[in-house]
């Protein structure tokens, strides 16, 4: 499937913006799937990726400090300030993204879109993430886990799943119950830890779709 992964991030950019922005919305709604962030945390993150991407803070990118970083960086500031530095300075990294050199960084856009399903997954709302990305991300995924399954030194195996499950799946929003439960054609125990990019869920979403 052909996408221009920059313009996927700009529209969810824009999607979650307007969530956010609407009236009511309550910043303190805890997050659940991210290491107990409420809504303004997740903004402060998405803001303060783009804020570290643009000034060449990345050292230490996706661990667990360097995210925490970012939403103690945005504590103090409103909601609307973190999203118009989200705004101003995401077209540089959406240029990136879509480029021929994004390719290395494109869990850029694979985290934009986790945390836009996290927020309406809290906000009591279907976690709906559009089909042209899902097509994209979940036939990656499909090649990462096989690439990880040969690496594990495991025989092939074929997991039918929706594109949904394996872009929420591989992505921690999961429990590992519920990844047992897909219609494996063997035992999956061996091919859990291959499975998992980043962790299991402690709790289900009890999202949908």
């Amino acid at each position: 499937m052909s996408v221009d992964p920059g313009v996927l991030y700009r529209t969810c950019r824009e999607r979650i913006t307007a969530l956010v922005s609407a009236d009511g919305i309550d910043e303190s709604l805890v997050v659940m799937a991210t290491p107990e962030w409420n809504v303004h945390d997740v903004i402060a993150h998405l803001s303060g990726i783009a804020e570290d991407a643009v000034s060449g803070n990345m050292e230490g990118v996706t661990s667990d400090p360097w995210t925490a970083a970012q939403v103690e960086r945005g504590r103090g500031r409103s909601l609307s300030d973190l999203i118009d530095q989200w705004t101003t300075l995401s077209p540089l990294m959406e240029a990136v993204f879509s480029s021929p050199e994004g390719a290395p960084r494109l869990n850029g856009v694979f985290d934009v879109h986790t945390h836009e399903a996290d927020l309406r997954t809290a906000l009591g709302l279907a976690a709906e993430v559009p089909a042209d990305f899902l097509g994209w991300a979940a036939d990656l995924f499909r090649k990462s886990f096989a690439a990880a399954v040969a690496k594990a030194g495991l025989p092939e195996v074929t997991l039918e799943i929706s594109d949904f499950e394996w872009f929420r799946g591989r992505l921690g929003r999961r429990t590992e119950a519920e990844v047992r439960a897909y219609p494996w054609p063997t035992d999956p125990t061996p091919y859990l830890d291959p499975f998992f990019i980043f962790g299991r869920a402690s709790h289900s979403l009890g999202e949908r779709a």
